[in-house]
């Protein structure tokens, strides 16, 4: 009986890092430039798969989940600022654009409204969990 929580909390831990893994990206906007002012944006939770784009061209297409993105190397003057994820995680898709203004090396932050998950991923976290328990009271 005692092997069968352990192994239950074995899975359990494991199921908890891998769906917890996220990042910070720090992505320059230009490889070589002068330009010192950065837009940070920071969703309102861990967004998964977002693409983020900063005047009409992709910066950070990641398919994992991030925590913030800070896009270094922006040029002083007004920028454009798309964030998108149409992942199945969510109610609805984020699409949120919004202009920043940078002026001598300052930094700009845009916050992102993520909605709330959709039932499917619910379900999808309940079925993970109820095999785990099946697993692990059967012994397998």
């Amino acid at each position: 009986m005692k092997n069968k929580f352990v192994l239950f909390g074995l899975l359990m831990c494991f199921i908890t890092i891998v769906s917890s893994c996220s990042s910070k990206l720090v992505i320059p906007l230009q490889e070589k430039s002068s330009a010192s002012g950065s837009i940070y944006i920071k969703p309102s939770v861990k967004i998964k798969a977002a693409t983020v784009m900063v005047d009409g061209n992709i910066v950070s297409e990641k398919r994992r989940k991030v925590k913030s993105i800070t896009v270094t190397n922006v040029a002083d003057g007004n920028h454009t600022v798309q964030v998108t994820s149409a992942s199945w995680y969510y109610k609805e898709s984020v699409n949120q654009k919004d202009t920043v203004s940078i002026k001598s090396g300052s930094r700009a932050s845009v916050l992102v409204a993520v909605p709330p998950y959709s039932t499917g991923y619910w379900i999808y976290c309940g079925g993970l969990i109820a095999a785990t328990l099946i697993l692990s009271v059967a012994g397998i």
